[in-house]
């Protein structure tokens, strides 16, 4: 709604804002020991799909502080 945005996998890479995770199946992802570059559809820091991103200048929704929107690549950090 902000800009130019894409989301991947939104189950494997769900939002996460306090107790909330949307999509609710992204549960079982949704925890930091969850989370892993073996795990099928899994985004992680510092592997392929972060790092094409961001060497286009687009921003991981994974590395924000105040929430976690693993399946978030946006142009414009938001």
């Amino acid at each position: 709604a902000f800009g130019t945005a894409i989301d991947i996998n939104p189950v494997q890479n769900p939002y996460v804002s306090g107790d909330t995770t949307l999509p609710p199946a992204g549960e079982a992802f949704d925890e930091t020991a969850e989370r892993s570059a073996e795990r099928r559809g899994v985004i992680v820091e510092d592997e392929i799909v972060t790092k094409a991103f961001g060497k286009r200048g687009w921003i991981w929704g994974g590395t924000w502080t105040s929430l976690k929107d693993y399946q978030h690549f946006s142009k414009d950090g938001r």
